[in-house]
Parts: structure tokens; sequence; C-alpha cells
């Protein structure tokens, strides 16, 4: 897939990304609650492009739900499914996008990520092509949670040490 395939995807209407979706409504899990167990609120989308399948359960209704499964859909999209880095494509670590912009932030974590694979998600050497230094870059990351968590655990699936 290529990089504007997949952020052709990322940025799609909500409508457009579900008609690529596996919907499954479910009943909630977890504690208490006597409306957990009557309704089928909790939402299950699996992608059928990539195979990607995320979950929602945190709210008491169906729509939100789905709301939430996908901005969750969109990131784990731009977290696995990667492209080869070009030059053309305008990247730049800094300044880092807003969390209130999701449409910029969800497109920067695609093209970190896609970078991040290509050197083996290694922190210096996606610095380095980047033209920051190590210390930006992992600032950059921080920034974000999810993002750091991420790199972490690709890190370490990949056979390194998710340390710097």
């Amino acid at each position: 897939m290529t990089a504007a395939e997949r952020n052709a995807m990322l940025t799609a209407e909500d409508a457009v990304l579900l008609r690529d979706c596996e919907f499954i409504t479910q009943k909630g899990t977890g504690n208490g609650g006597q409306k957990i167990n009557k309704t089928s609120s909790a939402v299950r989308l699996r992608h059928r492009p990539t195979g990607i399948a995320v979950s929602a359960n945190e709210e008491r209704s169906q729509a939100k739900n789905r709301h939430i499964a996908l901005r969750k859909l969109r990131y784990e999209i731009a977290r696995r499914v990667h492209a080869e880095p070009s030059a053309a494509d305008g990247f730049t670590v800094l300044p880092s996008p807003s969390p209130a912009n999701h449409a910029r932030l969800i497109l920067w974590t695609a093209a970190l990520f896609d970078r991040l694979a290509a050197s083996g998600f290694d922190l210096a050497q996606t610095a380095g092509h980047c033209g920051v230094s190590v210390s930006q870059l992992e600032r950059a990351m921080r920034k974000y949670p999810h993002v750091w968590r991420s790199w972490s655990e690709a890190k370490q699936k990949n056979g390194g040490e998710a340390q710097i």
C-alpha cells in the first residue's frame, strides 16, 4: 500500500471508512452497571483491507463507541501500515501537531512510523534522517504517550531494546 492510499483511508470521512469495515455490536463487559448486560452498545470494527480490528466499550452509547472505535482504527492504521518514506511528502518532526488537530496528528503519526519502520525503529537513525537530534525526536514522541508506547512495543517486537 502506498502512503497516499493509506493517508486517504486515514482522512476519509467516518461513513467512507465504515464501508470498508465489518461492524459488530456486542454487549459490553466490565464492572457493574445495570445497562451493561442489557444493550449491545460495545462496538468492534475489523478493517477488511488491512485486517486490523479494534473495539470500544468506553461509553454507554453505541454511536459514541463507534466514533471512538473509528479513532482507534485510524491510529492503528497509522501505526501499523507502513509505506516507503519519501522526502517529497514534506514530513517534519518539529513542530509536532496539536493533539486537538486529530487529522494532522494522525498523518504525522503515520509518516513518523514510516520512518521509524524504515530504520528498524532506531531513534538515532530516524532522527538523523529527519534532521533533528535524538532528544528532539524523543521529546516530540513523548508528547503523545500512545506514540511513545507504540514505538517501545514495536522496538521490542523487532528484537531491540526500547531504550535510547
